[in-house]
């Protein structure tokens, strides 16, 4: 006789993943011989392998992925006599093997990646059981995932984190998951230049289900690194010359022409913060980098008007002591600001977690 769950269950499960790989089979017999009951729940293993990394969108805070997807489970009721067959297994194309499964009402492990946002578009699929009841499931398909762990306060040193996450359907006391740690990882041609990704692991968990009961749930998590040399060619070094330039200028005696020198600074400054929040999402916190930008900013702008006021004191009559501000700034205040802008940055935001 036919559980009353199973029925439940499938027509609750059939109604929402109608394009689901694997379906809801029913219950049958006594309860204690079943697989896919709470004293017998149905044992299955999850590999996730990403082979390559499409892209990494951080304004949009996902990235685009070709992964290779592996379940293993074993039910006896889908055993079957190898001898007259005449082969140890046998392979379905994924329709097939719901139409057998759903014919032999068997329970069969249907599953979502929660953290997907786009259609998940599949390469290649099949289904292959073992004479013993031992189903191995493969999938290779393309799609985006969301990346909602991405925190970008040490912003270019940070480190993000990167999750494909597998659930069950079904609730955990029916069906449970455990990670093939030996079919789960990064391939070796991710084909990503901008990060450098590793620390890749299995990682096994429980989650709220679609049936609004805990779920099993498999989760590749890896790190990715920048590409430091990136930045310090394009930013940090100009940068420094930038702010090499602005000591520079304390040697003029002419402060006009300090005046429109530290103006186009200040012109520099604002595309460098253009073309850096480009890449990045609107935050609503600050990042490392912008830190230093915007202070460099508030000292290019200092200096305009320290140059101002310097000319004015000495069109006043008031030369000397206008030099002897000057030699103030350029033996301490500016050095020593910039020595206190860095040291607090590096403090605040790479020290701190």
């Amino acid at each position: 006789m036919k559980s009353l769950f199973a029925g439940f269950v499938l027509l609750l499960f059939a109604s929402v993943l109608p394009g689901a790989v694997f379906a809801q089979g029913l219950f049958q017999g006594q309860q204690d011989t079943l697989v896919g009951t709470p004293d017998n729940p149905l044992k299955v293993g999850v590999g996730i392998k990403i082979d390559q990394i499409t892209g990494v969108d951080q304004q949009s805070e996902n990235y685009g992925a070709v992964v290779v997807l592996r379940f293993e489970w074993t039910d006896p009721e889908l055993a079957f006599d190898a001898a007259s067959l005449g082969r140890d297994f046998r392979v379905f194309e994924p329709p097939a093997f719901v139409k057998y499964a759903a014919e032999l009402d068997v329970v069969t492990p249907a599953f979502v990646i929660h953290n997907q946002q786009s259609n998940r578009w599949i390469h290649e699929s099949a289904v292959a059981v073992r004479h013993d009841g031992h189903v191995t499931f493969v999938e290779k398909s393309s799609l985006t995932l969301q990346a909602p762990h991405f925190n970008f306060r040490k912003y270019p040193f940070d480190t993000q984190e990167f999750h494909f996450e597998v659930v069950s359907v079904f609730p955990s006391q029916f069906v449970h998951y455990h990670s093939l740690d030996e079919y789960s990882g990064l391939g070796d041609m991710l084909g990503e230049e901008e990060w450098i990704l590793g620390n890749a692991r299995a990682l096994t968990s429980t989650t709220t289900g679609l049936s609004g009961n805990e779920s099993d749930r498999v989760e590749l998590v890896f790190e990715g690194t920048r590409h430091l040399t990136y930045y310090t060619i394009r930013i940090f070094l100009p940068m420094l010359v930038l702010i090499t330039v602005g000591w520079a200028l304390f040697f003029l005696d002419e402060y006009r022409k300090r005046i429109e020198i530290a103006g186009g600074n200040l012109l520099v400054f604002v595309a460098f913060n253009w073309a850096i929040s480009a890449d990045l999402p609107k935050l609503g916190y600050l990042t490392f980098l912008d830190f230093i930008l915007q202070c460099m900013f508030l000292m290019t702008g200092t200096i305009i008007v320290f140059s101002v006021m310097l000319r004015k004191l000495k069109t006043s009559g008031r030369e000397e002591t206008a030099r002897k501000l000057d030699n103030y700034a350029i033996k301490w205040i500016y050095p020593l600001g910039y020595a206190a802008i860095i040291g607090y940055a590096v403090f605040a935001f790479l020290m701190t977690s």
